[in-house]
């Protein structure tokens, strides 16, 4: 008997055509039911989703067009399962996702339900922080549990019921109540909040906090958008921002992605775009310009500054991503003062019959007054900027940067090329669609630290070759 839950409850698993549930459809329905008694019972049904099964959730799920065609709607269904679910703890592994199918189906029914979930992957990583991964399969794979099939609702809803049972056994009745209590806490919310919180997923993501009249306040991300969320609140009794943004806040939206990258590259072209009124960072910088040494004439290394615009083909020999011609020339101006360069050269004084102020202050080593050759102010100059330099493009087209994510099973392609982010594809279609149709290559710095730390980070992604299509390329 799992007598460290709060009964009575029913274990929730779904399988579905598709991973969001405004759009997509209940296919199966499985049911673990625990009474008060700790009696067990259970109980699944196919369901007619009223469209096709994607090919792909067939093949996973083994639930082919076939098999729903003679099976009951969710319209059919919903009294009865709205009855077996309510008055008992809902219980599911990855909880937001079921509850939220069941919510938005049962509102097309003319239903309303409502409850806060209990979600098994939190509950795991609570009791096993030692453990890398906490999908079904990791949690299979690491507590020896058989399942007749994978994918199957009643199957995988009795493999949570083992989970529970096993963790029971192995971590005792008092840490678990512990574990569970702690789960269950939430900050005060803001009243607007309260109906949708638990449909945010475990998962990584961009939330979105809106206001009156539908305006745009705050654009974030999280590794885990559930537990971020709810976070921006328990300081807002203390915190007078946090306590603005609460008054404020009329609804939230969220958009899942496939990985932190793409969560990353989604909220800062956001922020850049909307301008939300709680956002103080990752503004768009329209001065955004870098250095770059050209060899003139004399073959004497000399710095231009290099706009926005043509940012978008970093070349070698630039230098550094500062938000105005301004800030560009304050820093040349500290590092010639560091390295003991000449102003002439750095053009930060235009060249006269006397040598520069600073080698008549003795702070150049007098490339000015021949002094110093030309070669040797070309390699102090390259390597004074060597901590500055920017990564030229590694690769001769664009790439796809691959990021997949076991929690909702997504699986994205950032499009990249030149360090520019032309977009995310979910699909082989919407892939071809941004190769056929690219958006123009804009440059921006925090897009391009982020693909920077992708590429060549401690955590590199995988990388996939590109090719635009042929009608793209004129």
């Amino acid at each position: 008997m799992l007598s460290f839950l709060p009964l009575p409850a029913v274990i929730v698993d779904l399988e579905t055509t598709g991973g969001r549930a405004s759009s997509d459809r209940i296919t199966e329905v499985g049911l673990i039911e625990i009474e008060a008694d700790g009696t067990v019972s259970e109980w699944s049904t196919l369901v007619n989703p009223g469209c096709a099964i994607p090919p792909h959730i067939q093949w996973l799920t083994g639930i082919s067009n076939e098999m729903v065609a003679d099976a009951p709607s969710f319209a059919d269904i919903a009294s009865t399962l709205h009855e077996r679910l309510s008055g008992r703890l809902f219980i599911a592994h990855n909880a937001r996702f079921d509850y939220g199918f069941l919510r938005n189906e049962f509102g097309r029914s003319g239903l309303r339900y409502s409850t806060r979930p209990l979600c098994t992957v939190r509950l795991s990583r609570a009791l096993y922080p030692e453990a890398a991964r906490h999908n079904l399969d990791s949690l299979v794979e690491r507590h020896g549990i058989s399942m007749e099939s994978r994918h199957r609702a009643l199957a995988d809803a009795r493999a949570v019921y083992e989970f529970l049972r096993i963790a029971g056994g192995e971590r005792g009745h008092e840490r678990l109540v512990q574990a569970l209590g702690d789960m269950r806490k939430r900050p005060s919310l803001p009243p607007y909040l309260e109906d949708n919180l638990d449909e945010i997923p475990e998962t990584p993501g961009v939330y979105f906090f809106y206001g009156e009249e539908n305006a745009l306040l705050y654009v974030g991300k999280s590794k885990d958008l559930s537990a971020r969320v709810p976070a921006h609140f328990a300081s807002s009794e203390t915190n007078t921002r946090a306590l603005r943004l609460a008054q404020q806040i009329r609804r939230i939206d969220w958009q899942e992605t496939a990985g932190e990258l793409s969560a990353l590259l989604r909220e800062a072209r956001w922020v850049k775009e909307r301008q939300p009124l709680f956002n103080r960072r990752l503004r768009r910088e329209a001065k955004l310009c870098s250095l770059q040494l050209v060899e003139d004439d004399g073959g004497v290394l000399r710095p231009g500054v290099v706009s926005a615009t043509e940012l978008a083909q970093i070349r070698p020999r630039m230098y550094g991503l500062f938000a105005s011609p301004v800030a560009a020339r304050k820093k040349l101006r500290e590092i010639a003062a560091e390295h003991r360069l000449c102003l002439y050269v750095t053009g930060l004084e235009k060249r006269s019959a006397r040598p520069c102020s600073a080698r008549q202050l003795k702070r150049c080593d007098g490339h000015c007054e021949q002094q110093e050759s030309t070669l040797q102010h070309n390699l102090r100059f390259l390597q004074a900027m060597e901590e500055l330099a920017l990564k030229v493009w590694p690769y001769p087209g664009p790439v796809g940067v691959i990021e997949e994510c076991a929690e909702n099973g997504l699986r994205e392609i950032q499009v990249v090329d030149n360090w520019c982010w032309l977009g995310t594809a979910a699909s082989d279609e919407e892939l071809q669609d941004i190769l056929a149709t690219p958006r123009p290559p804009v440059f921006d710095r925090d897009t391009y630290s982020l693909l920077v730390s992708a590429l060549f980070g401690r955590n590199r992604r995988r990388v996939i070759s590109l090719q635009y299509a042929a009608a793209s390329t004129g």
